[in-house]
């Protein structure tokens, strides 16, 4: 039985090994931290629970997907509810309420701005149609082959995706959408993303179809339930974690990994080693530089994605003004962007 290492104990580290345990390998996760689930964490104090990284359960059919390769659903593993409302936005001091119904939501859109409701309708039938394409011909390919380009309905759309790939989503959406409210709403998941609407390629306009048609789910438990319901099935695979053990280098002989070597000096053996670090990491932390695809003079010429502040915030009863999801957005979106990333005004 073939040993896998796998660095990192994430999502899609997580995940990766319980695929592998399923099949037949000897798999072994080694996580720096203390708690399984990398930037999907949990910290508790006081009573309170928080989730420390991800806070939306996006894309369920995925999630369905996956946890059906096991003989299971995501419905029984997480305790879905979907949230309505989906979430709140605050511009300013205007409020505005996102419930997840597209019907409802267009209502809202005409309220604000004239036909907006008819644009909205249009705008997330044009990204569901994006979504699905994407889901149905690249989220489950690793590009090996031209194959999935040369599909019927990727090739009857090719146009249409070329030009939401090299077009950034701001003037894409400024064209059905004059009021700046409405324009941050279908901006705003390319600022999760860590980039700017002046520059993110419309293509990530998909995400719309999953705000305003799949809707907004949420496990009860937090979304360290999704961390958790992992960990249980690789636990039934045979899957071994290891906690508190930093990884500082993968061994490699003759350009191929052959195993890790830990904070405190000891080395693991493998046949094979999966990194599900960082790249920028793992590439110039921990490769030797001969095997490394992409050195630090590389990662010099990118520009990060920004970092940010979090405050976690335990309070007794509700906050009346405030959704489970709440978003400030700032008035002067483009000049807020423009400091960032430093674009052009």
């Amino acid at each position: 039985m073939k040993k896998i290492i796998i660095i990192g104990s994430g999502i899609g580290g997580l995940a990766t090994a319980n695929l592998l345990a399923r099949d037949g390998y000897d798999v072994h996760i080694y996580e720096k931290n203390d708690q399984l689930g990398g930037r999907s964490g949990q910290f508790k104090k006081d009573g309170f629970t928080f989730d420390t990284g991800p806070s939306w359960y996006l894309m369920p059919d995925v999630f369905e997907r996956y946890f059906q390769a096991f003989g299971t659903s995501a419905q029984h593993e997480l305790d879905l509810i979907r949230l309505t409302p989906a979430y709140k936005i605050y511009s300013g001091n205007d409020a505005l309420t996102i419930t997840g119904n597209l019907e409802t939501d267009a209502q809202t859109f005409e309220a604000i701005e004239p036909n907006s409701g008819a644009a909205l309708r249009k705008y997330v039938a044009r990204s569901t149609e994006t979504y699905r394409l994407a889901l149905e011909h690249f989220l489950y390919t690793n590009f090996t082959s031209i194959k999935p380009f040369l599909k019927r309905d990727i090739l009857k759309r090719g146009l249409t995706m070329t030009r939401l790939a090299l077009q950034p989503i701001h003037p894409y959406v400024a064209r059905s959408f004059k009021n700046p409210r409405l324009q941050q709403i279908l901006e705003y998941p390319t600022v999760f993303l860590g980039s700017s609407p002046y520059s993110a390629p419309a293509l990530y306009s998909l995400m719309s179809s999953l705000d305003f048609d799949d809707g907004v789910y949420y496990p009860r438990g937090t979304m360290y339930a999704v961390v958790e319901a992992l960990v249980r099935l690789g636990t039934t695979y045979g899957v071994t974690y290891h906690l508190n053990s930093p990884v500082t280098h993968i061994v490699t002989e003759n350009g191929k990994a052959t195993g890790i070597t830990l904070e405190d000096g000891t080395t693991v053996a493998a046949d094979i080693v999966i990194a599900n670090s960082d790249l920028h990491f793992t590439e110039t932390t921990l490769l030797n530089p001969e095997d490394q695809t992409y050195p630090e003079r590389y990662w010099n010429k990118k520009e990060p994605s920004p970092s940010a502040l979090l405050m976690y915030l335990g309070i007794d009863g509700a906050i009346p003004e405030f959704e489970h999801h709440t978003l400030l957005f700032i008035r002067d979106w483009k000049k807020n962007f423009s400091s960032i990333f430093n674009e052009k005004t």
